[in-house]
C-alpha cells in the first residue's frame, strides 16, 4: 500500500507551492489528489479520491472518508464518511478502523441499518466471485454495524472465508464459535457447511472445494 495516512499528513503540512504541486502530480491520480489537497484544492482532491474509491482503491476510500468527516472539499457528512471508512477497513486499511469506530457511535439505528444494507449490496459481487475478504467484511457488517447483530450468518461467512484461506477470518471464526453455547456448536457448524454448499451453487466463480460440498 502506498500510505492511507497521506491525507492526514497533508492536513498537518499546510499548502504546497504551485511548483511543488506540479512536480508531484505526474500521471498517478492518487498522487494528484494528494498534491491538490496540499495546494489547497480540496474539491479537486475529492473528485479524484471519489473516482478511485468507487473503483475499489482502499487508500482513496480512507482519504475520501476523511474528507467527508472533516467537511473538506465536500459538505461534512458522517453517513458518507462512515460508509467509506467501512469500505477502507474491509479492504484492510488499519487507520480506517479508528475512524469508523468514532463515527459509528453517533449514528442512529435507522441510519446504521441503511448503511449495513448498502455495504451488503456492494460486497455481494465480490462474494459471488469467491473473494474471502468480501465475505469477512460481510461478517463484520452483520456483527458490528447492524442494530441487531446476526451472529449465525456472520459465523457462516467467517467459516467460509476461513475455509478459502483468509488468515484473519480463522481467528474471528473461532472467537465467534466460542460465544455459542457448547451444546449448540455442532448445529452452528452444520449450518456453516450448508451455507457453503448454498454459496457454491450460486457463486459465479465457485471455489475448487465446492466439488466436495455435496
Amino acid at each position: 500500500m502506498r500510505g492511507a495516512a497521506l491525507l492526514c499528513l497533508a492536513l498537518s503540512v499546510g499548502v504546497a507551492t504551485a511548483a511543488e504541486t506540479v512536480s508531484k502530480t505526474g500521471a498517478d491520480p492518487f498522487e494528484a489528489a494528494i498534491a491538490a489537497f496540499r495546494a489547497g484544492d480540496a474539491g479537486r482532491a475529492a473528485v479524484l479520491f471519489k473516482t478511485l474509491a468507487e473503483a475499489g482503491e482502499p487508500e482513496a476510500q480512507f482519504n475520501l472518508a476523511l474528507l467527508y468527516a472533516e467537511g473538506a472539499g465536500l459538505p461534512q457528512n458522517p453517513r458518507e464518511a462512515l460508509y467509506w471508512a467501512w469500505r477502507a477497513q474491509i479492504a484492510g486499511i488499519p487507520r480506517a478502523e479508528a475512524l469508523a469506530q468514532r463515527l459509528t457511535g453517533s449514528l442512529p439505528d435507522e441510519a446504521r441499518a441503511d448503511l449495513a444494507e448498502r455495504l451488503e449490496r456492494v460486497l455481494a459481487p465480490g462474494i459471488a466471485l469467491g473473494e474471502a475478504r468480501a465475505m469477512f467484511g460481510l461478517a463484520r457488517v452483520l456483527l458490528e454495524l447492524r442494530p441487531e447483530p446476526d451472529a449465525k450468518r456472520a459465523y457462516e461467512w467467517l467459516a467460509i472465508a476461513a475455509a478459502l484461506g483468509l488468515p484473519e477470518a480463522q481467528g474471528a471464526r473461532d472467537a465467534a464459535l466460542a460465544e455459542v453455547p457448547e451444546p449448540d456448536r455442532f448445529a452452528v457448524q452444520d449450518g456453516a457447511l450448508a451455507a457453503f454448499a448454498e454459496w457454491c451453487r450460486a457463486a459465479s466463480r465457485p471455489a475448487v472445494a465446492c466439488a466436495a460440498a455435496g
